[in-house]
């Protein structure tokens, strides 16, 4: 039990511990127990405060912590309405240049690659030639073919590999035939795995992609 000093001497000046000053013993103990009462509400109210404060602070912090996740999570929801935006656009564009290109008369693989070597400019005549200066200014290209077909035996670091790899891109021709790997307006190239041999079918792929034709793979050929 709490029992301040002033209560002390109170009840002291009762038994006759201490001389009394002057004033009346009962007036004085009712001053200390208001002293001690008023003392011991101001404590408690100090430590209701403190513990406010504390609760405030804790909220804050929580308030805080709330903000970031929300802030966040904003910030996923953009970027993920940013890349859902430009993968729409992707979409709508490879949509729009498959149809020009079958428009311009591309219906399969074969006719691709013609279409392709017409829009760079190379001569059926100069295919070697016209494809080794394409592959010579493109080794993301060189490694997507020799990594793609390594049946082909071209190594990627090799100084001649853009010529070795042009010479293959030219006997493609010779494997393509009419109606293999459609060309489908809307889609663009599908290309089947395997489908007549697996060179060219990841050759004509790494082609594609890098010249920005839009190109579907399919595992088999449908019947």
């Amino acid at each position: 039990m709490y029992t301040s000093l002033r209560s002390v001497e109170v009840l002291a000046e009762l038994v006759g511990v201490l001389p009394p000053e002057g004033a009346p013993i009962l007036q004085k103990l009712v001053k200390a127990v208001r002293e001690d009462v008023e003392e011991a509400q101001q404590e408690a109210q100090q430590r209701v405060e403190k513990a406010e404060q504390r609760a405030e602070k804790a909220e804050q912090r929580k308030d805080e912590a709330v903000a970031v996740m929300i802030r966040e999570k904003d910030a996923k929801m953009v970027l993920v309405d940013a890349k859902m935006v430009l993968a729409d656009k992707l979409h709508l564009r490879d949509k729009l240049l498959s149809r020009a290109m079958y428009s311009a008369g591309v219906r399969d693989g074969r006719s691709c690659l013609e279409y392709l070597e017409d829009l760079i400019g190379i001569a059926k005549w100069q295919r070697v030639q016209g494809w080794t200066k394409v592959l010579e200014q493109r080794p993301d290209l060189i490694k997507c073919l020799a990594e793609a077909a390594p049946s082909w035996g071209v190594d990627a670091n090799n100084p001649s590999a853009a010529g070795k790899l042009a010479g293959k891109i030219a006997g493609m021709f010779n494997v393509l035939s009419c109606g293999i790997h459609p060309f489908i307006p809307g889609v663009g190239l599908v290309v089947y795995t395997g489908v007549l041999d697996a060179p060219t079918c990841e050759g004509l792929v790494c082609l594609a992609e890098a010249l920005g034709v839009p190109c579907e793979r399919h595992r088999s050929r449908s019947p």
